[in-house]
This record gives C-alpha cells, structure tokens and sequence, in this order.
C-alpha cells in the first residue's frame, strides 16, 4: 500500500510539472511526527508562493509573522472523527533559507479535545491551495515511535484544490507499546552504530594487558581483566545514558556536526590507545566522558517522541535498554578473544592489525565530518 500511494504520488507530481497552468509551483509539506498526548507538526511552505497567494510581508518582522500566523491558522484544522477540531498551537514561525529558496518554516503542537484519540483525525490545509489552484501539498508521516515510524518518511498523501482533506489513522497503543517500540530501535541504532561499537571495543581490545615502558607488555589475570572490562562498560553506560537523559528531558544538546566529529575523534583516540598506551588505568575515566559524546548523538533520535514526561521517560528508558542490550552481547561475544590474543604467538601483531584498521576508518569519518572529505 504504502508503494502504491509512492507511485500515485510521483505520478501526481509529473502530472503537475506539465504546462496544464500559467502558474507552476513548487509544493509545500507537513511532516507528521506522533507521540502520545500530541502531535507535532513541521510545516514548509515556499516563501515565493505564500508571497505570490496572499500579499503578505515575508521579511520577519513581527508584523508579518503575526499576519502569517492568522493566515496559516485560518487556512488549516485538525479534525477528530467526532467533529470536534484540535487544538493547533504555532510554536515557531519564521521565513528562512535552509536549502535552496527561501520558505516559511513553522511547528505546530497538535493537541486532540478530551477523550478523542490522539492518533486519528482529518486533516485539512488550504494553505496557498485555495489561492493558487495548482499548488499542492505533501503530508508525510515523520516520526512514530509507537507505529514503528522512527527514521522513515511515510507518505500519506497529497493536499489540493480539489482534494484539501487527508484521513490519518495510525492504530491504538499505549506506554507498554511505546516501550517495546524504543526498545527495538535503540537495538537497532546500536546495532547500525558502527563508530559507537567500534570506541566501545578498541577501548576494550587492551584490557587484559599492562603498561610498561610506553608499552603494552605484561598481563592481567582474568579477575583483573574481567572487572577492568566491566569496570569500562559501566563507566561508557553512565556516560551516555546522562547525556541520553539530559538531552531528551532537559533539551540540553550541541549542533549534530560538532557531536559527530566528536565521536569520529573518540575512535581515533581509543584506536591509538589500543596500539600504544595514552592513559593506561583510566580507560574507565576516558570512556565516562566521551560516552558524554555518544550519548548527545543517541538523544537526537528520540528527542521529538512525546511532549510530556511520562511518555518521554518511557521511551528513554526503551531506547536505552535496547543500546545495553545490543552492547551486552556484543561485549560476550567479544569477550573470548579479548581474553585469548594476549596468548597467542601473534596477538601483538593482530591487536595492532585491528587498531590500525580502526583508526583509519576514525580518520575517514573525522574527515567527513569535519568537511576535509
């Protein structure tokens, strides 16, 4: 179905681009992002259209914002299927370039009316449409954590002229649902995480080994080495787990490039260390703190699921236990050669092998992230 509704859209839009008006236009969108209790709304509109539809002031003084603001209220309704309308609150509104031409960016907090659903309703935009026939609208769902809608964009369908009304209807669930459902998708970001693993692993690779001389040369005993290891996933857990709930909860955060490059360098480090020892005895201190990093990174995936406490607890608490999950086991089944190279004839030279080959993909990702790439 969902293929379907991609083709009749693509279709929709190739009918539209033909020479059928005098006025051709590019499209607007709302992106639909669900959580219990309410609905948030981004909304793009072009600014060029919103000019050209209503002769209004684009050039964000509070004038126009304000006359932007009525304009968009009085064009748009959320509709439970009782009749009775939502709440609809303009968070933010403002005329910006982001990439390409400049639009009319706005949040929306879509609130149902006591005792309706939160998760069905009609959706009706006349925004730009009712003016300029030939402009349409995109309604796209963003974000449900609950309906299995983390990352994807899902198409529900396109607003016209002819056709300004969408019925959405994403199911009935509830906090134990949304709990599975953050559980899931923490696994799966862990899992998908290959710079986190990867700092989580070089940072163990030489555990069970003492330093000596600016070397790695002699050996732990597997008691030493087990809490040394325990002692570092701990440490690395709290870390990001504070920064997860902070962030989450409290909205504290930094530019996604600057946490990105972050992580890219905490590889690096712990993949020079895995090679020669940095900081022998405090890897547990080292991976506290650059699971600070980790953890900002982690929060940016479940920051717009949910606007009230409880529901963004519940999904803390999933999202987090799907990371250790994913993370326990990964630490098992690594856990054998950990223990077993320090005792091979060639352990030295395959311990360098890995944190050669670790480092050069930190190298590569902090030159991505960092724009040398």
């Amino acid at each position: 179905m969902t293929e379907l509704r991609r083709w009749l859209a693509t279709l929709f839009l190739l009918f539209l681009s033909t020479p059928a008006a005098a006025h051709l236009t590019p499209n607007s969108e709302i992106r639909l992002d669900f959580a219990p209790g309410a609905v948030t709304a981004d909304v793009v509109v072009p600014q060029s259209e919103f000019g050209y539809a209503t002769g209004l002031a684009t050039d964000n003084s509070p004038r126009s914002i304000s006359a932007a603001s009525r304009y968009l209220l009085s064009h748009m309704a959320v509709v439970a299927p009782s009749g009775a309308h939502w709440k609809v609150e303009i968070r933010r509104l403002r005329f910006e370039t982001i990439a390409g031409a400049p639009d009319l960016h706005a949040s929306l907090v879509l609130l149902p009316p006591p005792g309706a659903s939160d998760r069905a309703f009609r959706f009706d935009w006349r925004v730009i449409t009712s003016e300029v026939p030939t402009h349409f609208a995109l309604l796209v769902v963003g974000g449900d954590l609950v309906g299995g809608t983390a990352e994807a964009r899902e198409l529900v369908g396109a607003l016209t002229a002819a056709r300004p009304s969408l019925m959405v209807d994403r199911g009935d669930v509830g906090l134990p649902s949304l709990l599975a459902s953050a559980f899931r998708l923490g696994a799966r970001h862990i899992a998908e995480g290959t710079d986190h693993l990867l700092f989580l692993l070089a940072l163990l690779l030489p555990a069970p080994l003492l330093a000596r001389g600016g070397r790695w040369s002699g050996r732990r005993s597997t008691r030493e080495t087990i809490r040394h290891l325990a002692a570092i996933v701990t440490a690395f857990t709290i870390g990001h787990s504070t920064t997860l709930i902070l962030a989450a909860l409290f909205g504290a955060r930094l530019p996604a490039a600057p946490v990105e490059a972050g992580i890219a360098f905490s590889v690096l480090v712990s993949a020079i260390h895995a090679a020669r020892p940095l900081f022998p005895g405090r890897e547990a201190i080292v991976a506290g703190l650059f699971g600070l990093v980790h953890g900002l990174a982690f929060a940016t995936t479940i920051a717009n699921f949910g606007l009230d406490l409880a529901t963004r607890a519940t999904a803390i608490l999933g999202f987090n236990l799907g990371i250790e999950a994913v993370q326990l086991i990964v630490v098992l089944v690594a856990l054998p050669v950990l223990m077993t190279l320090p005792r091979l004839r060639n352990g030295n030279a395959v311990r360098l092998v890995l944190a050669g080959a670790t480092g050069l993909a930190a190298l590569v990702w902090l030159a991505e992230r960092t724009g040398l790439a």
